[in-house]
């Protein structure tokens, strides 16, 4: 099915925010793409795994609920891997709505809070 989607993603330097962008919705599995990025949610019961990815990387996180979780990033350019941890804060997982506060850890070291919020809209 095709929906619109309006995302906002901030931390304490900057915020991203994007609206009403075609995106798909089938079998609890959302994707979309904006400005040469493709993000695919897998949405489960109790977490959520997002795929993002464009010419120069490729991120993988896997969202947990109080949970530090295993997550990839791929420089592509240099086929560098960087060990990625993501701590879950918060998870709201509603029939429109998705919220995400996390903290990113880059091979230990923190990288900062994050909040992630996708909306979608059926048309």
């Amino acid at each position: 099915m095709n929906y619109l989607v309006s995302f906002n993603i901030q931390n304490k330097d900057e915020e991203i925010k994007k609206e009403n962008i075609q995106g798909k919705y089938k079998d609890n599995k959302l994707s979309f793409k904006y400005d040469n990025e493709s993000i695919k949610l897998d949405i489960l019961k109790d977490n959520i795994i997002m795929e993002k990815e464009n010419n120069d990387s490729t991120l993988s996180f896997n969202f947990v609920l109080n949970k530090k979780t295993e997550s990839s990033y791929l420089i592509k350019d240099l086929n560098l891997y960087i060990d990625t941890k993501v701590l879950t804060n918060k998870l709201l997982i509603e029939d429109n709505r998705i919220y995400i506060e996390y903290e990113l850890y880059l091979q230990d070291e923190y990288s900062g809070n994050f909040i992630y919020e996708v909306n979608i809209k059926e048309v």
